[in-house]
């Protein structure tokens, strides 16, 4: 986690003659492992012409068209349900002009969302917004070329990709977002198998620190109290946010396109701290012990008692995202990710047993003894794991 934006304290213990806590050894053991073919999508950014990105975007125009056009055809069919190939076969044809030149199976796809769609919302489904930030469109997995791009015939020549592409994608989707257009290309991808060491490691996510961890040889924190940069960012967008609906013309469209900027800026500076604090714990454990952090459940209005400053922090990590993100590294290769209760283990004084109310304190005291109280709260997951030996003795078993 070198040259990060965030901060990364590692603690290793003093004394190592001590008697461990845990012994890993103790519950390894060697399990005949598989490789296993998994779908992956990767996020590859491109780098349009001024006029392939004209037509990319009347691409996903047409596709959000038909898409709105197919859910208010079905609204209007009265005592009975066609299939979207019904839907498809008459509703192409009614298409204005403009949708002439868009490739046939682009507008088709969109006909098979929005019919599924329909029903998975139980008849009640949303329209797609010109307006919503990030919008996208079908591309088949035919349609794209590594040296020729996407429907070259049609786009043109000369798109640029950041990073190569799979040798053999899939079905894919164009990716409008914040003024940047991807290529989300899904693909099959052979999993590691990973020497089970039994190495185990508990999480403790917060606000004021991202994650604290502990396992019975290594402890730490990342991303300590670094959340005022993104603060910053979020008080900048929210004065942009007020100054733009008193502004008109230009100068509206140009802080719109501000807006965007600030943004991307914030997601990029989240996606980095979880990308690599996902890797640095998939290369260096196991097995994973992550509370399940019910951040939805703390944040609502009717119940909460945190305030909004400690409520923008804790969206703003976005720790669900982080946790299926973690997931994914975790099966790519072959880890295991736990969901454990984190109830009182902040309280709880980790070294007595003990319960004290810490408020809004950093540290948490007793004996003479003081501790960070996120440190604490991660020694204490690991601790009260060790009682369900047999969930943890069969996930370390199961490890590949």
């Amino acid at each position: 986690m070198e040259e990060s934006w965030f901060s990364s304290k590692l603690i290793f213990p003093q004394n190592k003659s001590l008697p461990t806590t845990f012994s890993a050894s103790s519950m390894f053991s060697h399990v005949g492992c598989t490789h296993d073919e998994i779908t992956f999508t990767k996020s590859v950014k491109l780098y349009p012409t001024p006029k392939q990105r004209q037509i990319f975007k009347k691409w996903q125009d047409c596709s959000r068209y038909v898409f709105n056009q197919t859910i208010d055809y079905i609204r209007s069919c009265v005592n009975f349900s066609p299939s979207w190939m019904d839907i498809k076969k008459d509703l192409l044809k009614q298409l204005p002009k403009w949708c002439g030149d868009v490739p046939f199976q682009i507008k088709s796809i969109a006909v098979r969302e929005a019919h599924q769609a329909y029903w998975k919302a139980k008849g009640h489904p949303r329209f797609r917004s010109r307006k919503a930030p990030t919008q996208s469109c079908y591309i088949p997995k035919s349609a794209i070329f590594k040296d020729a791009g996407i429907y070259p015939t049609i786009s043109g020549q000369g798109l640029r990709y950041s990073e190569s592409l799979p040798e053999t994608p899939l079905d894919s989707r164009l990716v409008y977002q914040y003024g940047e257009l991807f290529l989300a290309v899904p693909h099959k991808i052979t999993t590691h198998v990973a020497e089970n060491q039994g190495r185990v490691v508990a999480l403790d996510p917060g606000v004021r620190t991202f994650q604290s961890f502990y396992s019975e040889h290594l402890a730490g924190q990342i991303g300590y109290d670094d959340f005022g940069r993104i603060q910053r960012l979020c008080y900048h967008l929210d004065s942009l946010i007020s100054r733009t609906s008193k502004a008109t013309g230009k100068a509206k469209r140009e802080m719109k396109r501000a807006q965007a900027r600030i943004r991307k800026r914030i997601k990029n500076l989240i996606k980095e701290i979880h990308f690599k604090t996902a890797r640095f714990l998939v290369d260096n454990f196991d097995v994973i012990l992550l509370p399940t952090f019910e951040s939805s459940q703390m944040v609502g209005k009717s119940t909460r008692k945190l305030r909004s400053k400690t409520v923008r922090a804790m969206l703003t990590w976005a720790h669900y995202q982080f946790k299926v993100r973690l997931k994914n590294k975790a099966l790519e290769l072959g880890k295991k990710v736990i969901d454990v209760c984190e109830a009182y283990t902040s309280k709880t004084v980790s070294w007595t047993g003990e319960i004290k109310n810490v408020g809004g304190s950093r540290v948490i005291s007793s004996s003479g003894i003081t501790l960070d109280r996120d440190l604490n709260g991660a020694r204490g997951i690991f601790i009260r794991s060790l009682v369900d030996s047999p969930t943890l003795r069969s996930a370390i078993v199961n490890v590949c």
